[in-house]
């Protein structure tokens, strides 16, 4: 199976993006999905492995704050348009400790919250995130971490398995 890792914004900041991907699956034709950043995806381990490895890098995360930043596009399909969210060191940390509690190659983070995806083109993404206004400098604290399946490319079939608070037991 495989699993992600997604740090999910809080209840007001979490409708301002729900609002956003709703609005731009129904314009331009891409699945809907729950906002969310990835703090690492495509763990391929057991269950049981997920669990155990989740809830000892949450138990040695502090929360921490998050804000977020441009409206940018890419290549690939889930990075279709997205907003950026500020590095910082926590941040930084909290990626690098569950590519090692998960034994995983320390590859580029680029830490983002996807508002669409889709194989649209180059100059539909850039048009899209164009007109996309969100509020300068919208922040949230990271607080749990959740583990997703996501052995799927359908955002329909993701599912939730349990949330870890950070530096505490799971919820």
């Amino acid at each position: 199976m495989k699993y992600t890792l997604w740090i999910v914004p809080n209840p007001q900041i979490k409708s301002i993006l729900e609002k956003i991907i709703l609005d731009l699956s129904q314009e331009y034709g891409g699945p809907y999905f729950e906002p969310h950043m990835t703090l690492l995806g495509d763990i391929e381990v057991s269950e049981k492995e997920i669990l155990e490895g989740t809830q000892k890098l949450a138990s040695s995360i502090k929360p921490f704050a998050l804000t977020l930043g441009e409206i940018s596009f890419s290549t690939t399909f889930f990075q279709n348009v997205f907003v950026r969210v500020k590095s910082n060191a926590k941040l930084m940390d909290a990626n690098l400790k569950a590519k090692q509690v998960f034994k995983m190659d320390n590859n580029l983070f680029m830490p983002h919250i996807s508002l669409l995806y889709g194989d649209h083109d180059m100059s539909t993404r850039e048009k899209i995130a164009s007109n996309i206004e969100l509020s300068p400098d919208l922040s949230f604290r990271a607080e749990k971490i959740s583990v997703v399946t996501s052995s799927s490319r359908n955002p329909r079939d993701w599912q939730h398995v349990v949330q870890f608070s950070f530096n505490a037991r799971h919820s």
